[in-house]
This record gives C-alpha cells, sequence and structure tokens, in this order.
C-alpha cells in the first residue's frame, strides 16, 4: 500500500509539472499568433498579434478612419481677405461654407505588458503610431471669387493669380495661417500633426485569448503634439497679428494628445 501511494505521488507530481511547464510556454516566443478587429476613436482597426512570453506580446494594426464626422463652418465675406488690382479694392460679397472632417489611415506597432499574466487579463500598453499625419481635411468652394479670378485673368496672364503672394489672395482663416483660395475658387487644407506619435495606455483582454475568441477594452492617449494648419500645394507662414478663434481653430487647443477608446474581438489562429 505504501509503495502504491508513493507510486500515485509521483505520477501527480509529474502531471502538475508538465501542467505547470504547459501553462508556463502557452506564451512562449512566436507560439500563439492572433488576430482582432476593433471599433472606436481610431475608426475602424484590424491588427495581428503574436505571442513573445507570458508577459508581453506583440501586435501590428491598421486603423481606419472613415469620414463620418465633420463640422461646417461659416467664414464671412469681410473676413475673406481683398484682392488689390488696377488700383481697385474687390471684396467678395457672399460667404463661403467650409466643410472639415475627420478622415485617415495609419500603422501602429504597440507591445502589451501583463503585470499579472496567470491571475488577470489587465494589461498595459506601449507604442506608437505612423503615418496618417493629416488630422482634419477642410474643403470649401466660392463661385464669386472664381468669377472676379476668371474675369482678371483674362486680361493678364493665366497665372496671374497664383503668383500674388498668400496674404495678397482671397482666403480663409484659422488660427494664426490664411489658407489661400486657389484660382479655381477652392479652399483645400487642414490640420496635420506629427507624423510619428507615442502611445500608452491600459485595459483588460488578451491580445491573445487562452480560448479561440476573446473581447479586449482598452483606453489610452496618442501624443500627437499640436496641430498645425497646412494647404495643399502652398507653404504657409503666419499672417495674422492675433490668432482667429472659430470653431475650427479651437479644436487644435484640444488635440495635442488624442483619446483612445476600443473595444475589439480577438482571435487566436495558433
Amino acid at each position: 500500500m505504501r509503495k502504491l501511494l508513493l507510486s500515485c505521488g509521483l505520477l501527480l507530481l509529474g502531471l502538475t509539472s508538465v501542467s505547470a511547464q504547459t501553462n508556463e510556454d502557452f506564451y512562449g516566443v512566436g507560439k500563439r499568433i492572433g488576430v482582432g478587429v476593433g471599433v472606436g476613436t481610431e475608426g475602424i482597426g484590424i491588427d495581428a498579434a503574436v505571442s513573445l512570453t507570458k508577459w508581453c506580446s506583440a501586435r501590428v494594426g491598421l486603423n481606419i478612419m472613415p469620414k463620418v464626422l465633420k463640422i461646417n463652418e461659416d467664414f464671412e465675406a469681410e473676413d475673406l481677405g481683398t484682392l488689390e488690382y488696377n488700383g481697385q479694392t474687390i471684396n467678395l460679397k457672399k460667404p463661403i461654407e467650409a466643410e472639415a472632417s475627420f478622415s485617415r489611415t495609419y500603422v501602429d506597432v504597440k507591445f502589451d505588458l501583463y503585470p499579472f499574466p496567470s491571475h488577470s487579463s489587465f494589461f498595459i500598453c506601449a507604442g506608437f503610431s505612423f503615418g496618417g499625419n493629416k488630422l482634419i481635411k477642410i474643403k470649401g468652394h466660392s463661385d464669386e471669387a472664381k468669377e472676379i479670378i476668371d474675369r482678371i485673368q483674362t486680361v493678364e496672364s493665366s497665372d496671374w493669380y497664383q503668383q500674388l503672394p498668400d496674404d495678397e489672395k482671397f482666403g480663409v482663416d484659422i488660427d494664426e495661417y490664411r489658407i489661400p483660395i486657389n484660382s479655381n475658387g477652392d479652399v483645400t487644407g487642414g490640420m496635420k500633426v506629427s507624423g510619428f506619435r507615442p502611445y500608452l495606455g491600459l485595459g483588460f483582454g488578451r491580445l491573445i485569448p487562452k480560448n479561440r475568441l476573446g473581447f479586449r477594452f482598452e483606453l489610452g492617449a496618442q501624443f500627437q503634439g499640436k496641430p498645425k494648419i497646412y494647404a495643399d500645394g502652398v507653404d504657409l507662414d503666419k499672417t495674422l497679428d492675433e490668432e482667429v478663434k472659430n470653431d475650427i481653430s479651437k479644436i487644435m487647443d484640444y488635440l495635442t494628445v488624442y483619446p483612445v477608446i476600443k473595444f475589439s474581438l480577438r482571435g487566436r489562429i495558433l
């Protein structure tokens, strides 16, 4: 009986050792691969993840913000600048309605650290995003401006308006900059941020679930710096003595840090 009990004890000890080794090695380097799809303030995201240790996993993802969030801003005629021609000052009489839309696509590389891997799916995340530096795109059009420019350019050279300094053209003022109206009467520009943006976050849920499917919640911040105004094809200089605070420019004060809230469905494929 004593030998039987000793044999059973050794067998249980061996099984426990094998089980512990299996749990320890479950998330070994490259042993587990997962994929995920999520939605949140970054838009729609897809990613692929690989295990490094039971303490850490890595992922590479693609985030797509569709053109769903828009802001409309009216720029009054008296704020659109003037055009000097043949000793005359030409003003616009009609306002311009511009549309500012949030839409961009960018890639991120992130690492999840699990402080309590055996007891909790709580994680701390660190990494970076790159690409998608055009945060807000602004579009507007003025038929009136196009008509005036066309009328003058029938007399002058075809690129007369284009050769004017930006502060001598019609344009819309945002913060300390003027986005000029081009010769077609269009306003095209927006706000851009740094192309490389560090990230910190935390949440619950594993990148690679122990079962085949799992859920994950993430809360974090993307550090992108203060947005700057840009105009397509134009290097802007500061043209105003004071900042112009309209609805679009006010957004700049709040977007030095971009908040991230994300829910995702995770799947383990290996």
